[in-house]
């Protein structure tokens, strides 16, 4: 199969740059903080993830945690984000073919909306789902025909004592848990809806995820994808299973993994409590395999599978795991971009594994993103976002005796500092990176990084195109690819050689 790989032309003196560039980036209060490494060059997507504590979001019912949605650049600073008081929040993602933003907002098990902001990150509108169908926090998708797909559950009363689950019969009275997909117009109208229950019996269900008579979760359904033919790819965690489902018929069109599975897997063990179903442009598959029921030892990977439709088998053309590897039980998602990069996102899991990696086609890694302990991300994504740099506020940057005043342009209602200071101009007396962000739409926007190496010299980078290095002379410029350029491009980062022979990364505004 043919394969859009990117090429890097990284150049000799370059390596010490990106090789060992593991730090904490700068951030705000209530938002967590987290190591980026990066061991490639990357590109200039954005990153958009939306991380919460282990623990908070099932106890904290009262919200008073706040949960921050984040779009990171390709060197890992904080660009925007908004705290959010409330149970726990999801799937923060681009919408390209629209330039806006999507979020799941989840406040308790009833009250879930999911969120529409334009690119000036201003909520548009907000969706739940109707019908007596509760909304579910596992999914939101928003189609190109801009229609907006739900996914919900609901509960009906089963006799299922004639059936076995970990080897005792089922109850003649257990409340069965179905797996809901509702889609709406913009005006909300419903246009389509599919209950699991109608086609899908719980003996499907796998006794690895548990049986109870009072909350049986047979299929639990976390993921919803429209196929280019209009019909839906649904992963059921609970079945090992991903369903084609007809958009028009509801009726079930094939089956990938499972106990009733159309397929047969032509070089692969398949997988187990996956998440995170897509179908790629080439036609392909993919999914994050949590892999809960491989055999030992167990380790989660990210996989895309070819489907042959005529023999009806799966083959595994591309798969990936970390070095060294390890299992995430829950949540997690994997991300193909166009130019066939690979954003891996491993939800339920800690330091030191990381949280998500991405990777080049031929897996070599290229970035890691740690949060701090306890901190995980159902899913995370990386997206090329025209962002407007111009609405980024500057940083001025003046050395004094010993310390360097920092301030930003007056005019906003807001400042947040990476120190945690609250005023408009600050003096830090230690050298370091730091950060402003100041109110923008429902959020805060993040200046670009100021680099503070000497405090007599004052900013390294602040901003501006002055020169990175007193006494020495820019002898060349190049992108983050390494390429040769006249001059730098306004408003993306670059590196220059000096005629010492070293290199220095960078940061510009507009």
């Amino acid at each position: 199969m043919k394969r859009c790989r990117p090429v890097f032309i990284p150049l000799l003196f370059w390596f010490p740059l990106f090789i060992s560039a593991q730090d904490s980036r700068p951030v705000p209060n209530h938002v967590p903080s987290f190591i980026f490494t990066q061991h490639q060059p990357t590109s200039k997507d954005y990153y958009l993830t939306a991380p919460f504590k282990a623990g908070i979001s099932i106890t904290d019912t009262t919200g008073k945690y706040p949960k921050p949605l984040m779009l990171l650049d390709a060197n890992g600073y904080l660009v925007w984000y908004k705290p959010v008081f409330t149970q726990n929040i999801l799937n923060f993602k681009y919408l390209p073919e629209y330039d806006q933003y999507s979020w799941i907002n989840y406040v308790n098990q009833h009250d879930i909306r999911y969120m529409i902001m334009d690119k000036h990150f201003q909520v548009l509108d907000s969706f739940t789902t109707t019908n007596d169908i509760r909304p579910d926090l596992h999914e939101f998708q928003v189609t190109k025909n801009q229609e907006y797909v739900l996914a919900g559950v609901y509960d009906t009363i089963m006799d299922l004592s004639n059936y076995q689950f970990n080897g005792q019969f089922g109850s003649s009275q257990t409340s069965v848990i179905g797996f809901a997909i509702q889609k709406f117009n913009a005006a909300h109208e419903l246009l389509f809806e599919w209950k699991s229950l109608d086609y899908i019996h719980p003996t499907e269900a796998y006794d690895q995820y548990g049986y109870s008579a009072d909350h049986f979760d047979y299929c639990h359904g976390n993921a919803i994808w429209e196929d280019t033919d209009g019909d839906y790819l649904v992963s059921f965690r609970n079945l090992n299973a991903i369903y084609k489902i007809s958009s028009t018929s509801g009726e079930v069109v094939w089956i990938l993994g499972g106990k009733s599975s159309t397929f047969s897997f032509a070089n692969d063990n398949g997988f187990s409590a996956q998440h995170d179903v897509v179908c790629l442009p080439n036609g392909n598959l993919s999914l994050f395999d949590n892999a809960n029921m491989a055999d030992p030892p167990k380790i989660s990977r990210a996989v895309e599978y070819m489907l042959d439709t005529v023999n009806w088998t799966a083959t595994n053309v591309w798969e990936y795991k970390h070095n060294p590897g390890f299992l995430s039980i829950a949540m997690g998602n994997h991300q193909t971009t166009e130019d066939r990069r690979h954003l891996i996102n491993y939800g339920y899991n800690f330091r030191p594994d990381p949280s998500f990696v991405t990777t080049d086609d031929d897996g070599n890694l290229q970035t890691e993103f740690l949060f701090q302990d306890s901190f995980m991300s159902y899913r995370s994504f990386l997206f090329d976002i025209p962002f407007d740099q111009s609405k980024r506020p500057q940083i001025n940057c003046e050395p004094g005796a010993g310390f360097v005043t920092l301030s930003a342009l007056n005019g906003y209602d807001h400042y947040e500092w990476s120190t945690g200071e609250n005023t408009q101009s600050i003096q830090v007396n230690q050298t370091g990176v730091y950060q402003v962000w100041v109110n923008y739409g429902i959020g805060m926007i993040g200046s670009n990084p100021v680099f503070i190496n000497n405090l007599e010299a004052g900013c390294d980078s602040s901003g501006t195109q002055s020169p990175p290095a007193t006494g020495h002379n820019i002898i060349a410029y190049f992108d983050l690819l390494g390429r040769k350029l006249d001059q730098p491009i306004k408003g993306l980062p670059y590196v220059v050689l000096l005629d010492n022979g070293q290199t220095k990364l960078q940061i510009q505004l507009p």
